[in-house]
This record gives C-alpha cells, structure tokens and sequence, in this order.
C-alpha cells in the first residue's frame, strides 16, 4: 500500500469518524436545548398549578372573612378590604384555571396538553369546570344581598372547596409526574448518545489511528498529533456534558428568574425540618412575603420591571438571612424564607429589619424610580406544633393575609386560633 493508497484510505475513514462525532454532537445539543425549553415551561405550569391550590384555600379562608366581615360591625371597615381580596383571589384564580386548561401559560410559553391532563380538566373528573363553578359561588358571595344568602352560598363554596382539593392536587402531581417523565427520558437519550460517542471516539483510536500510526509512522506524524488532539477533545465533551447535567439538576430545583430555590425544594426541606423537631425540638419559623400592590408596578412600568422587583428582592432576601436560613420562590410575587434555629423574637426582628430595609429601597429601572413594601406572616414553633407542611404553610399564609388586610407594609405572627381558617 503506497503512500496515497494509505492517505486515501486515512482520509476516507477519517471523515467517516468526523460525521458520526458531528451526528452525536447535534443530538445532544438538541436533547439539552429541548430540555432546557420543556423545563422551563415545566416550570411555569407547576408554580401556576400550585399557586392554584393555594388560591382555592385562600378562596375558602377570604370567603368566611368576609362573611365574619359582613355579620361583625365593628369589622365593617374591614369588609372592603376582604371583599377587595376575594375578589382579587376569585380572577386570579380564574387566570390560572384558563391557562392551565388551554396550555395558554403566557404569551411565549404554550404547551400541549397530555391526554392525562385533558382528561383530567374535560373528561370524567371535569375539573375547569368544577373551578369555575366553584368561582362562581365566590362571585355569588360577593354579590349576596342577604346574610341568610351569603350564609348558604359560603356553606356550598367551603362544601366544594373541601372536595376541589384533591382534584387539584392530582392536576400538580399529574405535572410533575409528566415534567419527571419527560426529563428522564431525555436524561437516559443523552446518556446513550454520550456512551456511543465515547464508543466511537474509542473505535477512532483502536481501528483507525492507531493501525494507520504503526504504519505511516513515518510518512504521516500529523498522525499523533491528530490523535492527541481528538484525546483532548473527548476530555472537553466529557466536561461539557457534567456540565450540562449539573445545569440541568439546577434548573429543575430553582426558579429560572431569581435563582432561588422552589416550591418543590421548599416543601422536601420544610419536611425534613418538621421531623427534625419532633426528634430535637430545635426552634424553625416559616415566614411568608407577598409584594404589596405588585399588579400595580406591572401596570404602570411594565412587566419586565416586574421581574426586575422580583430579582431585587430575592437578592435583599438572601443578603439579609443567615448562611443556615433558606430562601425561596413560592410562586408569582411570593417568597418564603424558613428560619433554622431561632427564637421566635429574633425571628420577628429579623422580618422586621427585612421589611425596613426594603421599603428604604430605591428600585430603578429604565431611568424610574419607584419604591416597594412587603407584608410578612411568621409562623414559629412556639406558638403551636404543626404535623404537615400544609399545616406550617397555612399558618403563614393567614399571618399574611392578615397583614394584607390590616393594611400591608408589616410583620404579623401567626397564632393558635389561625388554624380554625383552614
């Protein structure tokens, strides 16, 4: 075999193993760009399914205030600020039966609904239309003209909340099933394609360069440097690939805006913590935070200023807890710190210092400047032992609605009796 038979036949197989290097390559871009997409709208629908949930329990806690509300007279100053909130509760909840029915999240984000899901919404369960009746009655309270009516129609609405629930968890757990499902599978097609480029950078070193080394040694030294070079390239696609694997395990537990960890980090380490202290008894607090008048910052500078907020504040969050407390996004313009090992004055100091420091704030965004506050709901071990991460959560979030409706900008402590609004 002469020299251009050998450069000839070197050059064929060459390319060969270049193509097929070039083929797994584009598959594998192509599995992370697809992941990263579906993760992302993933994400969306679950923190919109979730959030959800929390409306339609929120809806059944504003629904007895306001009835409370319109039967107690000395909270009659009180009955605009809880008709306002239930009302505002009632269309977003109604916002979120929407998207999620239509797969419509938001004007960049569509998704396709499974045959699961849509059974779930417009099969045996009907479920769009169990929220909707259940908004209905919501609308129906606020427009009652008698307390005996207002009285039968909150029966009914708490009757169906009770049994909306479970369909709507089913409706996040189907999600999260589908979202799990879809990244495995991806993460196992990656996994193949990884291997079998390793296969093929193996089967380039034993059945091409190196026979073609041991005999055109002597004629073709571009030979090794070739093989040091495509060496080198396997440790770069090697790294490249834990890379992406380690960006992909972020991304599925944080929230792709703020950076901070979500909802599903929020309630593994909330019930890791509760266990904790049935065993330890070390004090924890669970604080609930909700941007004040957030809609009306979206409205008047848009959007993206909205985001800006949202990344503001998640920043002032983490720059203001300590290294063993955790900071989180709830969903939409909620966030949840939990408080490890602390008292519940300290805790309450804390929030305090927190809220203090974000109503100083200037916030500026494209040449505005605008300032934000925040109202807060503690819940803290000392005031009542809870078995559920609903049950901590819950506390927190009535401490929160009773900062939002005593007039927002503060730090409320939940008690004992709050968990009669469940």
């Amino acid at each position: 075999m002469d020299a251009e038979e050998l450069k000839g036949n070197f050059t064929r197989r060459y390319l060969l193993a270049i193509l097929l290097i070039a083929f797994f390559s584009t598959i594998a871009f192509f599995i992370l760009h697809s992941a990263l997409k579906f993760n992302n709208s993933a994400e969306l629908v679950i923190n919109i399914s979730g959030k959800q949930q929390i409306l339609s329990q929120r809806i059944a806690s504003q629904s007895q205030q306001f009835y409370r509300d319109i039967l107690d007279k000395k909270a009659r100053k009180y009955e605009n600020v809880s008709e306002s909130a239930l009302y505002d509760s009632v269309r977003e909840m109604g916002d979120a039966n929407e998207r999620l029915s239509s797969g419509k999240l938001n004007n960049e984000n569509t998704i396709e609904l499974s045959k699961e899901v849509h059974a779930l919404y417009f099969g045996d369960r009907h479920l769009k239309n169990k929220v909707d009746a259940y908004l209905v009655l919501g609308d129906r309270l606020l427009h009652a003209r008698t307390k005996q009516e207002a009285k039968i129609i909150l029966d009914e609405l708490l009757y169906t909340s009770g049994k909306l629930l479970p369909d709507l968890e089913v409706v996040v757990v189907q999600y999260q099933h589908e979202r799990d499902e879809y990244l495995l599978i991806l993460y196992n097609f990656g996994l193949i394609v990884w291997l079998l480029t390793l296969f093929m950078l193996l089967f380039e070193v034993i059945f091409i360069f190196q026979p073609m080394a041991n005999k055109i040694r002597e004629l073709f030294q571009k030979v090794v440097w070739n093989r040091q070079n495509l060496l080198q390239e396997i440790d770069i696609r090697t790294f490249n690939l834990q890379q992406a694997n380690e960006k992909l395990a972020h991304l599925a537990s944080h929230d792709p805006l703020t950076g901070l960890k979500n909802r599903l980090n929020l309630e593994e380490e909330l019930e890791s913590l509760i266990n904790h202290y049935k065993i330890h008894h070390l004090p924890y607090a669970v604080v609930m935070l909700d941007i004040d008048w957030f809609k009306k910052i979206n409205d008047t500078y848009g959007h993206d200023a909205g985001d800006f907020v949202l990344c503001e504040l998640a920043k002032i969050f983490s720059e203001n807890v300590r290294s063993q407390d955790s900071v989180y996004r709830a969903g939409g313009e909620e966030f949840v710190i939990i408080f490890n090992r602390i008292t519940k004055d300290k805790v309450l100091d804390k929030c305090e210092k927190i809220r203090q420091k974000i109503q100083e704030h200037s916030f500026s965004y494209n040449e505005n400047s605008f300032n934000v506050t925040i109202s807060s709901g503690v819940y803290h071990t000392d005031i009542v032992e809870v078995e559920t991460i609903q049950e901590g959560l819950k506390l927190a979030d009535n401490a929160l609605y009773e900062a939002k409706r005593t007039g927002r900008n503060k730090v409320v402590l939940a008690h004992e009796d709050s968990m009669l609004l469940n």
